[in-house]
């Protein structure tokens, strides 16, 4: 088989992709396009799986953005995982931190609670899982 033309190639990308254009500051476009080297992953991929979930419109058997194939893989993915879930933590707790004294009965209040309560036991499940 021969290779496939950059027309035809072209003509396939106008038929099912539209082009954006994304400005952000250089450190982080370096620091995004070395993640995904280091992933084995396209940055176009990454963009576009996420674009996909915050606009509720993912698909349900979608690929995963990160490798899995093996278990230093899953293991990397986990770490990664655990941090974002931290970092969701950190900020829940900060939020109530933040909330009055007044209001700390509050369903909102509450909430956020609860929050904190199963990621950190989510963390630990998985702090556990290797």
């Amino acid at each position: 088989m021969g290779k496939t033309s950059n027309e035809v190639k072209q003509r396939f990308n106008e038929a099912h992709y539209v082009q954006l254009k994304v400005s952000v500051k250089p450190r982080i476009a370096a620091a995004f396009k070395e993640k995904c080297n280091e992933n084995g992953v396209s940055m176009a991929g990454v963009l576009s799986q996420y674009m996909a979930i915050y606009s509720g419109t993912a698909a349900k058997n979608s690929l995963p953005l990160i490798k899995t194939k093996t278990r230093p893989d899953r293991r990397e993915s986990v770490k990664s995982l655990i941090a974002r879930l931290e970092q969701l933590r950190d900020a829940e707790e900060a939020y109530m931190d933040n909330i009055p004294e007044n209001l700390q009965s509050s369903p909102n209040f509450e909430a956020a609670e609860d929050s904190v309560a199963a990621l950190s036991d989510a963390l630990e499940l998985l702090q556990n899982a290797y």
